[in-house]
């Protein structure tokens, strides 16, 4: 017999607002992956004994998931995950939520970055930080009728004024946490995409929390500067489970910066290299973590391809932009990577403050020596919460950022106009192109090219574009 005195379990809804149709670097570089953060918070609560489901727009065509989850589970809380690139649907998903009287709750890098606009347009509330316990215990107060000001990293309005609670100390065990709910969404719609497109049936891990580094362009208003991170045997275990049950034979790690710790690196390697068996990995690394021994133990253990901060091929720029890195160490990382076979994708930017155009040609002929298989060229985005922003705030165009969350977008009274920026991300695919294009011309005929290029540039596009050659920092 039912105990009907006894409370139902709070009833959550996580929504996922990303939506591929509306990216058009998704349909350009194929980056499907299902929502980690999301997925982490949905098994905690799971685990709280709170009734969790999920929403997950990634390959939907409209909300008609989010209204048939809202009339079906009726939710007392809805969290709504958030970045730059999904701000305005998160907001539109809050307008269409507001009518079914559940708590909608702001989380991710975006809202905490920003909790005032999205305590305005909508939200009762944004996490500061990590989620999981704030979520917790936000809809166990939804539940039971109180208010949930106060609750440590929680940020609200009172009164027209922004109100934070207190902060909320970081999770130490991280392997204490449950594995991503992967049953609460279509992880096979996902798989089977990558299998369609690649060949491998591929997801993403997140092994750590934070990173230790200083980057003034770079914000981390969810794990911040502490770096945390799970055991090699807890990971593996978990790369076990999505092979065991889903076949997954290639993995995304998305740590901020993988292999921080060398002697740990080593261990998940061994493990790795015996369990394979034809697994592959990618995953993001800084410069001067790469050394060209541990390289080798990678790519035996499957390392195919890693993303690498390389910025600028400016020390000059580097240093302001506080990178803490040296170009002798991207030449050494680029020629190992190289050496092993091993695919780099390069994030560069242009557009930071003090950057001349002698500085851009440096990183173009950097980017030329090297010629990574990938790449992306951004235009420098400042970010709330970042030294970058706080350089600038003051010459803030308050311009929303373009769909690539920026990339073409200059937001900011910068050395030189946007269209010169472009300009110079328009050299860079041409070099590509050319670069491409020597497996079917001669090399002669190639630098011919190039060299045609180059002198447009510089007598005609650059005196155009500025009205002068160089220019000084601003």
């Amino acid at each position: 017999m039912i105990d009907s005195g006894r409370p139902s379990a709070p009833r959550v809804l996580l929504v996922d607002p990303y939506r591929a149709l509306d990216d058009p670097m998704d349909r350009k570089e194929v980056e499907r992956y299902p929502s980690l953060g999301i997925l982490q918070l949905a098994a905690f609560a799971r685990s709280k004994g709170i009734d969790v489901e999920v929403v997950d727009l990634t390959f939907s065509r409209n909300l008609a998931a989010l209204d048939r989850a809202l009339a079906s589970f009726r939710p007392g809380l809805i969290g709504v995950h958030t970045k730059t690139l999904t701000a305005a649907r998160s907001l539109e998903i809050a307008q269409r939520c507001r009518p079914f009287g559940a708590y909608l709750l702001a989380g991710g890098p975006d809202a905490a970055s920003r909790p005032d606009h999205y305590l305005r347009g909508g939200f009762d509330a944004v996490v500061q930080g990590e989620g999981e316990e704030v979520l917790v215990d936000v809809a166990r107060r939804v539940a039971d009728g109180l208010d949930p000001a106060g609750v440590p990293g929680l940020s609200l309005l009172r009164d027209n004024r922004l109100v934070r609670g207190p902060p909320r100390p970081f999770l130490r065990d991280l392997d204490a946490l449950p594995f991503p709910a992967w049953d609460l969404i279509d992880m096979e719609a996902y798989l089977a995409d990558w299998e369609r497109r690649t060949g491998e049936r591929r997801t993403a891990i997140l092994t750590s929390r934070g990173c230790p580094f200083h980057c003034s362009w770079c914000s981390k208003p969810t794990f911040g500067t502490t770096f945390r991170q799970q055991s090699p045997g807890r990971v593996l275990a978990e790369i076990r489970d999505l092979r065991d049950r889903y076949g997954v034979n290639y993995l995304r790690f998305c740590d901020d910066v993988f292999g921080i710790d060398r002697r740990w690196l080593e261990r998940l390697l061994d493990g790795l290299t015996r369990e394979r068996p034809g697994l592959q990995f990618e995953c993001l690394a800084r410069v001067d973590l790469l050394k060209p021994d541990l390289l080798a133990r990678m790519r035996k253990a499957g390392l195919a391809r890693v993303y690498v901060g390389v910025e600028s091929g400016s020390q000059r720029m580097l240093d302001l932009m506080n990178r803490g890195t040296r170009l002798t160490q991207i030449e050494s990382a680029a020629s190992a990577l190289r050496r092993e076979g091993v695919r780099q994708y390069w994030f560069l930017m242009l557009g930071y403050p003090g950057e001349t155009l002698e500085d851009i040609e440096a990183t173009l002929q950097l980017f030329r020596r090297f010629s990574p298989e990938e790449y992306s060229v951004s235009i420098a985005v400042p970010v709330p919460g970042t030294a970058f922003h706080e350089r600038v705030k003051d010459r803030l165009l308050h311009r929303r950022p373009g769909a690539r969350g920026g990339g073409t977008t200059l937001l900011y009274e910068a050395a030189y106009p946007e269209y010169l920026y472009r300009w110079e991300q328009a050299r860079f695919r041409l070099d590509a192109a050319l670069r491409r294009s020597r497996t079917k011309l001669s090399h002669r005929v190639v630098d011919r090219l190039e060299h045609v290029a180059d002198r447009f540039h510089e007598e005609v596009a650059t005196p155009l574009l500025t009205g002068r050659r160089g220019g000084p920092p601003d």
